[in-house]
């Protein structure tokens, strides 16, 4: 009986250890692929980000040749109908797939004020950074480029002087890179669901590799005879 209970200590204590060591080997496996993941993604979004920054800079800089700043204040209605055109033609998107979302507007900036001028169907000025920020978070005294941003998007605001040098409007070029967060997400979810599942059947197939030799050696002594 004494050997009985001493060889059933030893067993129960085995797999305890055995739990204990399959947890924590999970929990590091888990933790140590979730860090790389995590890690992987935001270096692309890093790196997607500046690719899209720099492809935002060249076409504000474009822009602020384009847009004429005497025929915004001297006809606001026929320099909206002009440049409707030519921002559509000059910014018109091309790709078939994209992980951001981009946009754009011109406004008139006339006594302290902001009044949307193009594109007729960009919404409400609200849903553009430079109706939500004061005019001094973008207005400089060279007239100088502006970036605004926020948790999921940046936008790049382009003063637009008249031949005297006053600011009489500003085009705001937005990217939203919601697309990209949520492809992130998706990924990074994806790929530690994977791992789980593959540590899983790994644990259930050392459980069965082990069960296997102890269920053969009680069937070869069941079959002896005496």
């Amino acid at each position: 009986m004494d050997n009985r209970s001493v060889n059933r200590s030893e067993t129960l204590n085995k797999i305890v250890r055995a739990v204990i060591l399959i947890v924590v080997s999970l929990l590091l496996s888990i933790l140590s692929v979730s860090f790389a993941v995590h890690h992987m993604r935001l270096k692309f979004e890093e790196e997607f980000k500046n690719v899209s920054d720099k492809k935002i800079q060249q076409t504000c800089d474009i822009v602020k040749l384009m847009i004429n700043g005497d025929e915004i204040i001297a006809d606001p209605v026929a320099a909206a109908e002009k440049y409707d055109q030519v921002l559509s033609l000059a910014l018109a998107d091309t790709s078939t797939q994209s992980h951001t979302t981009e946009s754009y507007a011109l406004f008139l900036y006339s006594d302290g004020k902001l009044t949307l001028l193009t594109p007729p169907d960009a919404g409400d000025a609200e849903d553009f950074q430079v109706a939500k920020h004061e005019i001094s978070d973008w207005l400089s005294a060279d007239n100088s480029t502006a970036i605004l941003s926020d948790k999921t998007s940046e936008s790049v605001l382009v003063p637009i002087a008249d031949s005297t040098g006053r600011c009489v409007g500003v085009f705001e070029y937005k990217c939203d890179f919601k697309k990209l967060d949520t492809l992130g997400a998706k990924t990074e979810k994806r790929i530690l669901i994977s791992v789980i599942i593959s540590v899983a059947a790994g644990i259930v197939l050392f459980g069965i590799q082990s069960l296997i030799p102890k269920f053969i050696r009680r069937s070869g002594k069941g079959g002896q005879t005496l």
